[in-house]
């Protein structure tokens, strides 16, 4: 690797220098637009300076400059590889060799057959039984598993609060007595309660993770059983009840699958939170068309169990039992249709800085994860850490340190320290138990199998009324679009202002700016990209703060008419 020094320094009429001075270490590991743009950003090019072309001639320069050191660089490979040749110091077997491994490799039409893994072959299988004749009897036995888990749950947490409320008792009554100690005997106290409630804490969670583990490792066995039954009997012909009992026997038995004992919901939203649909079109010839919902929700409202009470769309009169069974099962089974399709469910997200830190929102997704198995994904503490290994791995990048700077003494004793994401990065999270009442709400079907956690840092966004073009927040956006487009994610709920929660200094003028400027950046990335990828996002909800009323509401449903082209119905006289 070698460092090379990029300088830019240019000035133009009344308007400040702009100096740059880069180090790039080639073989350059990034883009010529992402380096360029890391340049702004690091040396504070203002914003005015696309007007008086200023971009274009740092652009211009630093594509030269790329060039001219990639040709450099090569050559000087180059001519070690012909010297070591010609002196006799390679060995020209080896590298021919070598080369035919490679080009085997990287030629498709050579390379051999890709084995398929146990998760692949699990996903093949489990997409052949859910479509099947079997689905309802795996849907019920999920839905089994789901109830026995959370039984569990609660129970731990059951425990937990009683050793809280015992020390609550136990302190009231040592603050009472006089004739001790009374700091020292609370101190100790609370020192005990600590010890002992960690003790028991991880021993239930210890019960609870072999749990999940038993059902997550024997539900696998049952569906690759189901998926071989199925293709013996053949798709079109139903099993009969007793075919493969004994291999169903040994792990399950679906009689007492079938009417299980299901939590009924007990709550029920008294009435649907406001919204108002849109139906948009993008592009000028040839127009593709889009579904908008505008709706007062929390992203924290779409976070619930499969067959919970805590969904955004619940019923609006009160179910009994057995209606609320069957929705449950109608939501999972909806879930298990759409987790192997191309019709895929988003949710945006907006975390902190610290990855393994729960709080807020996703406080509420490690409950809201910890109450069933996760069958298809690994768990969410398990996502998390191969997150934080990456950002670690990748090194400090608050302030998009060089090359130069990462070869420094402050870099080699940060390696092994935990990294935090930078504001404006995106991270994801796969599911398969979430619920999130997009089905519902958003015409999608199915729950939720994609969170993009936005890492969003106020400190870096305060009072900023606008996302402007080229900023974090509007490249963060770009490419979780982007990714939806490649990835056939049909559905994406976001918030429409981009913040976690509202604070003092957004009043009304400064949430309108910001949604207007959020859906012109939304609008110029869905056409660029419908342009060059074609339609694959077909609907689109925005979610605004609850605590917004109903006439703000009705101004941001007037920004997007405004901003986006409605078709217009042709009326045919008779």
């Amino acid at each position: 690797m070698q460092l090379k020094r990029f300088t830019f320094s240019q000035s133009f009429s009344a308007h400040p220098t702009v100096n740059v001075e880069h180090s790039l270490a080639f073989p350059l590991e990034m883009t010529l637009p992402e380096c360029f743009r890391q340049m702004v950003i690091q040396y504070d090019v203002p914003p005015y300076a696309h007007d008086v072309g200023v971009h274009l001639a740092l652009r211009r320069e630093l594509k030269m400059f790329v060039e001219r050191e990639k040709m450099s660089d090569f050559m000087t490979r180059y001519s070690d590889a012909v010297n070591a040749l010609t002196e006799g110091t390679l060995d020209v077997n080896h590298l021919c060799g070598r080369f035919d491994s490679a080009y085997r490799s990287h030629v498709s039409s050579y390379v051999p057959p890709r084995c398929a893994t146990d998760d692949e072959l699990f996903g093949q299988a489990y997409n052949r039984v859910i479509h099947s004749a079997q689905a309802l009897d795996l849907i019920r036995l999920e839905q089994s598993l789901a109830a026995e888990v959370a039984a569990e749950v609660d129970k731990r947490d059951s425990v937990l609060r009683k050793m809280d409320e015992n020390l609550v008792l136990q302190t009231d009554l040592g603050l009472q007595k006089r004739d001790i100690d009374v700091p020292t005997a609370v101190t100790q106290l609370q020192e005990s309660h600590i010890r002992n409630r960690e003790l028991e804490e991880g021993r239930w969670n210890s019960c609870i993770s072999e749990l999940k583990r038993i059902q997550r490792r024997s539900l696998r066995n049952f569906v690759m059983t189901l998926d071989e039954q199925c293709s013996l009997v053949g798709e079109s012909d139903t099993p009969k009840s007793n075919s493969g009992g004994s291999a169903r026997s040994d792990q399950f038995d679906l009689s007492k699958v079938n009417n299980p004992s299901i939590p009924t919901r007990l709550a029920v939203h008294s009435s649907r939170p406001w919204s108002e649909s849109f139906t948009v079109q993008l592009g000028r010839q040839l127009r593709t068309t889009c579904n908008f919902r505008l709706i007062r929700a929390d992203p924290m409202d779409l976070l619930s169990n499969l067959g919970s009470n805590n969904s955004i769309n619940s019923a609006t009169s009160p179910l009994d039992g057995s209606h609320s069974a069957v929705d449950n099962l109608a939501e999972r089974l909806s879930n298990a249709l759409g987790i192997y399709s191309d019709e895929l469910n988003g949710l945006v997200v907006l975390v902190d800085r610290r990855i393994n830190s729960f709080r807020g929102i996703k406080r509420r997704l490690a409950e809201t994860c910890e109450r069933s198995t996760e069958f298809h994904f690994p768990e969410l503490s398990c996502q998390l850490t191969a997150i934080q290994d990456t950002v670690n791995r990748l090194g400090p990048r608050d302030s998009f340190c060089t090359a130069q700077s990462k070869n420094s003494t402050t870099y080699t004793n940060s390696v092994n320290e935990p990294q935090e994401p930078v504001h404006g990065d995106v991270y994801i999270t796969k599911h398969s138990n979430l619920a999130g009442g997009i089905g519902g709400l958003a015409g999608g079907g199915g729950g939720i199998s994609v969170l993009f956690h936005l890492v969003y840092d106020e400190s870096a966004d305060r009072e900023e009324d606008r996302i402007r073009s080229g900023s974090r927040l509007h490249c963060s956006l770009s490419a979780i679009l982007r990714t939806c487009f490649d990835y056939d994610i049909t559905t994406l709920s976001l918030p429409l202002l981009l913040v976690p929660a509202l604070r003092e200094y957004m009043d009304v003028s400064w949430r309108a700016r910001r949604a207007e400027s959020s859906l012109k950046l939304l609008k110029g990335v869905l056409m660029e990209l419908n342009t060059w990828r074609g339609p694959v996002i077909r609907s689109i909800q925005f979610l605004a703060p609850s605590e917004l009323s109903d006439k703000e509401l009705e101004s941001f449903s007037h920004v997007i008419s405004t901003s986006f082209l409605q078709p217009i119905p042709v009326v045919v006289a008779p």
